[in-house]
């Protein structure tokens, strides 16, 4: 199973600004200095084994992760990363059988579907795309957003062929081998996460959520969907204190994330759908007091956390 994030910003597309990116060439220029590199074989060497959040971007794009499990193309959300999805997969995957691709929504939020009109394999016809979700009427929601008031390109006028299954909450669907499980979470307008199980591997989806109550009763359907996950990719927009104060806007933080992977035996945890307003570094921040929370109150729980960064791949 390969995991890709294409878009890992929560609510609104937030590509890097001119200042931020001088920064990071201030102070990669700095550190090439103090350590006295003196020949581009070196600098080279150097700047290639920086960090994104150092010399590279986490990425501006709203949400899409790609997975790959037994042939079949599984996408998480259609944020702006989907653009750049399909273009890779009209370059490397597209024939002229066509393809069957699969696409599961977590809601219908502008950042979870603003990317769906750009998406090239929509406008090949022997393309097959099935979307799923809890929610319902999900044809109607498109296609509001692509009315001609709103965008010049109408639904109907993507020739690829479409599906649309109103999924039963919790409920289980088969795909091939794959085995995908959906659950609703708290958020305005309601939002679902997935879970994937194939061949004794899982990864879960699990953005846009709140929770407001952690009392073991609140909280027991969320770890059984989270428990023994490879992956869990966790909704880390806000803070601890600002998820306090921010009630019902439908976010959680990277710490409740943590506490939800110890008590879940998650393996690792990507901390996924950045604030729009934070920079890089930032961001990096609040990964570095994640880690620091799990050192201090899991001493013994060695998993992984890490930052879904735009671009990144993972096998498990």
């Amino acid at each position: 199973m390969k995991v890709k994030f294409w878009g890992v910003r929560g609510s609104i597309p937030s590509p890097p600004t001119d200042k931020q990116i001088r920064h990071k060439i201030k102070n990669i220029m700095h550190e090439i200095r103090s350590q006295k590199l003196d020949n581009q074989h070196e600098i080279d060497s150097y700047i290639d084994n920086l960090s994104p959040v150092k010399a590279g971007i986490v990425g501006g794009n709203t949400a899409c992760v790609e997975v790959r499990v037994n042939n079949q193309i599984i996408i998480f959300d259609m944020g702006s990363g989907l653009k750049n999805l399909g273009n890779y997969i009209v370059k490397n995957d597209q024939n002229s059988k066509g393809l069957d691709l699969h696409i599961f929504l977590s809601h219908t939020h502008w950042d979870h579907i603003l990317g769906f009109p750009f998406f090239a394999p929509a406008f090949f016809p022997n393309n097959r795309l099935h979307f799923y979700s809890g929610h319902p009427n999900l044809r109607e929601r498109l296609e509001i957003q692509q009315d001609f008031r709103f965008f010049p390109v109408a639904l109907d006028h993507m020739s690829a062929k479409k599906d649309f299954t109103q999924l039963e909450h919790n409920s289980t669907i088969k795909i091939g081998e794959v085995e995908i499980t959906n659950l609703p979470l708290y958020h305005p307008g309601g939002s679902f996460g997935y879970r994937i199980d194939y061949k004794g591997k899982s990864f879960v989806y699990a953005t846009d959520s709140e929770y407001k109550d952690l009392k073991e009763s609140n909280v027991r359907n969320h770890l059984i969907f989270f428990n023994n996950a490879d992956l869990l990719v966790f909704d880390a927009q806000y803070t601890f204190e600002e998820a306090i104060h921010k009630e019902d806007w439908g976010h959680s933080s990277a710490l409740i994330g943590v506490d939800f992977a110890v008590q879940a035996n998650v393996k690792r945890l990507a901390l996924f759908h950045h604030e729009p307003e934070r920079d890089d570094y930032e961001i990096e921040s609040i990964l570095k007091k994640s880690i620091d929370y799990r050192k201090i109150n899991y001493p013994d729980k060695l998993f992984e956390i890490f930052l879904a960064i735009e671009g990144s791949e993972y096998i498990l």
